[in-house]
């Protein structure tokens, strides 16, 4: 069970269960005492990073992103966002009322995540410690996000209405990416974007065991059918498109016309349904279902990519 799946389930758990005594409030952060940090464990070209922290519940790791030297996670279960260097070293963590998807903002040390309980878009900032820029109120309850200059491309996986919308600063809605037959829609479950070009978006949908690349029109580029479930999609500076399948608990390399050009992450790697992704400078970080709290980074350029 993928985590726009899930989700309802576990906002139900949620309902009936108490947070504990002394639970931080929204937008505070902390960072752990000397004696509690913890290192990573490395083999080879990869190395596992543990994301839960004392006392916390099992994590649900719905977003990952870079940021320089560090890896800025969305941890759902225990309602935070949690910073790591890539050593593994954990740096400190805010909490938010829902974080789930997470994107980079371009030319900016900014990070945009989605709060679907409550409709909204929060911009936190990491110049020093994480701080909470400002938030966006939105009409729907967007999971998936990508940046794309000044506008936001966000996904719902509302079973109605699945949707791909283009929205402003305010929350506005400039453009839903449309099927160009009639009333078919063009999505299920949009689970990730990624930003291919200024006119070319990538969309991982599960719900059609599909990556479909499209224009903001609704133009069909490729449409990669998968044997299973995709899970995420992201793009690297050089164009080349990785897509975690999350039954395989494989990543595929992808041209930019969607042929699968090799495997980057093999069934050696011990992934467990792997659920979010993100690539930078040679670096990937997949995170994997609850109750996993495992983030495995993966030296991508050291890889040889097998054909299949």
């Amino acid at each position: 069970m993928m985590a726009a799946e899930y989700r309802k389930q576990v906002l139900a758990q949620q309902d009936q269960t108490t947070c504990p005594d002394g639970r931080p409030t929204y937008g505070t952060s902390r960072k752990l005492a000397p004696s509690e940090e913890r290192s990573t464990w490395i083999q080879g070209s990869h190395c596992w990073i543990k994301a839960s922290l004392p006392e916390e519940s099992p994590c649900l790791l719905t977003g990952v992103c870079f940021l320089g030297d560090n890896i800025i996670v969305c941890d759902n279960e225990n309602k935070t966002l949690k910073r790591f260097h890539i050593d593994g070293k954990f740096l400190e963590e805010m909490f938010l009322t829902d974080p789930c998807g997470i994107c980079n903002m371009p030319n900016s040390t900014d990070i945009a995540i989605t709060e679907p309980e409550i409709h909204q878009i929060t911009r936190c900032s990491f110049d020093n410690a994480i701080t909470v820029d400002f938030s966006i109120k939105t009409e729907k309850q967007y999971q998936c996000i990508a940046a794309l200059d000044d506008k936001y491309v966000v996904g719902c996986c509302d079973i109605a209405d699945p949707c791909i919308d283009f929205i402003d600063g305010n929350g506005t809605i400039l453009k839903r990416m449309k099927s160009k037959n009639g009333e078919a829609k063009l999505f299920k479950n949009p689970a990730s974007i990624a930003c291919l070009s200024s006119e070319k978006f990538l969309v991982s949908d599960p719900g059609i065991c599909s990556l479909i690349c499209a224009s903001s029109t609704g133009d069909v580029r490729f449409r990669l059918e998968t044997t299973g479930r995709p899970s995420s999609v992201c793009v690297d500076s050089s164009g080349a498109i990785f897509m975690a399948h999350y039954d395989q608990g494989v990543v595929y390399r992808l041209t930019g016309k969607g042929e699968v050009e090799g495997m980057v992450v093999n069934e050696k790697y011990g992934v467990s349904n792997p659920l979010s992704m993100c690539v930078s400078k040679g670096l990937m970080a997949i995170t994997e279902e609850t109750p996993s709290d495992r983030i495995l980074l993966v030296k991508v350029i050291s890889l040889r990519m097998p054909r299949v």
